[in-house]
């Protein structure tokens, strides 16, 4: 069994792959069943799991976050933190998404989903890849992180408390939101209509 995954690229893989690999088997399922019970394959939700030798490996999160639950980006906390806009490192790879609200809970992380329109869904989202990763993954920029954030985590705040909860709650650097793509930022904004996306992109345009 471990010479079949080890066709597999990735670090991870679904039923559908896994199915085809083993299409010379008579229970294909139940080998799938009893690959998960013996602890070569982990399973992260039904249909989708980890090949449990490649775990200490560099565990490409993202694309996982991608996978697991989709259509979705990588955002907010995760996000900044991948584009070092914020110093403390971030446990929980946290996702943007056209569905319901989920969590996942799984043995190489905890992945948290959040809810947004499809309107506000649709800009700002950019696909990365790395020379160590088969493929790529689906990540907001940082000005989509940023808008992500304050329309998630900012809701009742004004300015003056928005500031404090970039800066000094999250740390971000001065200089880090004078950086940002104002032209971006702006028409980003715009798709979420809300006064706290509002107040955020006056204040970058103060600092």
């Amino acid at each position: 069994m471990k010479d079949i995954l080890k066709e597999i690229a990735t670090p991870y893989v679904d039923a559908q792959a896994l199915l085809c690999l083993l299409s010379r088997y008579k229970q294909p399922r139940e080998w799938i069943n009893r690959m998960v019970k013996k602890g070569v394959l982990i399973r992260l939700k039904n249909g989708f799991y980890f090949i449990a030798d490649r775990i200490k490996q560099p565990i490409p999160y993202e694309q996982v976050a991608n996978l697991l639950y989709g259509p979705s980006y990588v955002s907010l906390e995760w996000a900044l933190s991948f584009y070092g806009m914020i110093p403390e490192r971030v446990h929980t790879v946290t996702s943007m998404c056209l569905g319901r609200a989920k969590e996942y809970h799984t043995p190489v992380g905890d992945f948290v989903y959040y809810p947004l329109n499809s309107a506000s869904y649709s800009i700002g989202i950019e696909r990365k890849s790395s020379p160590d990763l088969v493929g790529g993954f689906l990540i907001a920029s940082p000005e989509k992180a940023l808008a992500d954030l304050v329309f998630k985590t900012c809701k009742g705040l004004d300015k003056t408390q928005i500031k404090l909860e970039l800066l000094e709650s999250k740390r971000i650097d001065i200089e880090t939101l004078r950086n940002l793509n104002k032209a971006a930022l702006n028409e980003i904004l715009q798709t979420y209509n809300t006064k706290r996306t509002g107040y955020l992109m006056d204040l970058v345009g103060v600092i």
